[in-house]
């Protein structure tokens, strides 16, 4: 009978020490490294913002219509503010898209909808700073905002 629980006993062990290595194998195999987890914003200067823009300022006039941007002298190449139907966007001006190069700005068109990049002329929707044409995958990169009483804070 000692015989009978000493060998329960053992297969009890061996059991949950092989239970336990399975499953520190299969933690392992499940920490694959993600490649297209990349900072895509490697190439664009990392510069603090952290602005409060009275909305009631006629320098920013254009934020009272939904559609209206501004551009602010913060970032890296300069940002655009652009009010939504019920909140504002803050993006980088600096373009992700071929961001070594001089032309890679971004630029809100005529139409107030999108913003145009210099190089090649990809627009990215000011709404939320996806690609809307042409050849990029990266969106705006894009800024904390907060408006509270007739002041937007921007930052990052």
């Amino acid at each position: 009978m000692t015989d009978t629980i000493m060998h329960r006993a053992l297969t009890l062990c061996i059991m949950r020490k092989a239970l336990f290595l399975v499953f520190v194998l299969l933690s392992f195999m499940s920490c694959k490294k993600n490649e297209g987890n990349i900072n895509q914003y490697e190439n664009i200067p990392q510069i603090g913002i952290n602005v409060y823009l009275q909305l009631d300022q006629p320098a920013y006039f254009n934020l009272s219509a939904i559609g209206g941007y501004v551009y602010l002298n913060e970032g890296a190449r300069g940002v655009i503010v652009y009010r939504t139907i019920d909140s504002y966007k803050a993006y980088e001006r600096h373009s992700p898209h071929r961001s070594n190069e001089e032309c890679a700005f971004v630029s809100a068109d005529s139409s107030g909808i999108y913003a145009v990049e210099e190089c090649d002329g990809i627009k990215y929707y000011l709404l939320d700073g996806t690609v809307a044409t042409g050849d990029a995958s990266v969106p705006l990169l894009q800024y904390q905002t907060q408006e509270s009483q007739g002041t937007l804070h921007v930052y990052n």
